[in-house]
């Protein structure tokens, strides 16, 4: 069938190219505040937790104002998961005590907890690492829907299982060890991926190790290449539900300059493309991106960057819920005796 739009429908898909006029919002989909409206929710976390990290709680609003022309269809699975799903930007959350991670992961966790009650299952754009924790709490404690560990693909080029500092719990180093002693992450069911850089001490990877995590670092990738590499995720992850988190300086700086802690090397995008396009059929039930730090992005490359990966992973979670949806209208036809 060709492609001849009319006037009409072209004004309209050219409107959604047009990021720079409109209200900005995360994949160009509509506000909502009703989490029982939506199946998938899109939340900025402008939240960073060590003032060393810089500027990464601008993230959100850059990523909304590029992400905006991403209202689109997927090419490789040829499907649109704005057809599959309902998919809201839920605004920002909104935070008192900004200046007090401890205190401060707590409002964040009761902001999920009120979508999880609902069924929604969230996608955040951050804020730095610290992101992840509260949002964990929120769909895999003890008082979420889930009741219990999900696994975990976290993409990043450090480990982030480090313990307290400067009197912090809850900075952005912290949260892949917390997630593990609280029963949220099933370690059994995690992958670190994309490893990389010098490291301020060789033990600090340690944790990662003791508690099980499979560790996939960049040289080892490298080594068995990226198919390889996709097939051992997916031996490790299964088929339970399974968050994304993704740190953008697991990135080459020419992919990605706009990050909190930059290493030299790292994953190029096409092949981190070809890992999240690998990873089509797993049951992703939240993800997240963080740390970017806009004021140094003035070509817009990490934004856009951020952007595609963003409809990527959320496509994956499209998927999932349409599949969820598919399981639940279908009757159940009992065996002939």
């Amino acid at each position: 069938m060709p492609f001849e739009p009319t006037p009409e429908e072209l004004l309209k898909m050219g409107e959604g190219f047009f990021y720079w006029q409109g209200i900005p919002t995360l994949l160009g989909c509509e506000l909502e505040q009703d989490p029982a409206k939506a199946d998938i929710v899109l939340v900025g976390l402008p939240w960073t937790s060590n003032l060393i990290e810089r500027t990464q709680y601008l993230g959100p609003r850059a990523v909304r104002h590029r992400s905006k022309a991403y209202h689109r269809k997927h090419r490789e699975f040829q499907v649109d998961p704005f057809e599959l799903a309902r998919i809201r930007d839920f605004g920002d959350v909104p935070i008192q005590t900004l200046g007090l991670p401890d205190q401060a992961v707590l409002e964040v966790e009761q902001f999920y907890a009120k979508l999880d009650g609902d069924g929604a299952v969230p996608f955040t754009i951050g804020g730095d690492h610290a992101c992840t924790l509260p949002v964990l709490r929120a769909i895999a404690g003890p008082g979420s829907c889930r009741k219990g560990p999900i696994g975990m693909i976290h993409f990043d080029s450090h480990s982030d299982t480090y313990g307290a500092v400067w009197g912090i719990t809850h900075h952005a180093g912290a949260g892949f060890k917390i997630g593990k002693e609280e029963g949220l992450i099933d370690p059994e069911r995690c992958v670190q991926v994309g490893l990389n850089g010098p490291m301020s001490d060789l033990a600090q990877e340690d944790f990662s190790k003791e508690a099980g995590y499979r560790l996939l670092p960049l040289t080892e990738i490298r080594e068995i290449s990226v198919p390889a590499a996709i097939a051992e995720i997916r031996c490790v992850v299964g088929e339970g539900p399974t968050f994304i988190s993704f740190d953008l300086d697991v990135l080459t700086l020419s992919d990605a300059p706009a990050v909190a802690d930059p290493e030299a090397g790292g994953l190029t995008i096409n092949e981190v493309f070809q890992m999240l396009r690998g990873f089509r059929g797993m049951e992703v039930v939240g993800g997240d991106i963080v740390c970017f730090v806009p004021h140094l992005d003035p070509s817009m490359i990490t934004a856009i960057h951020a952007s595609a990966i963003m409809h990527d992973i959320v496509t994956l979670m499209a998927e999932a819920v349409a599949r969820k949806r598919e399981e639940k209208e279908t009757p159940v036809v009992s065996a002939a005796r």
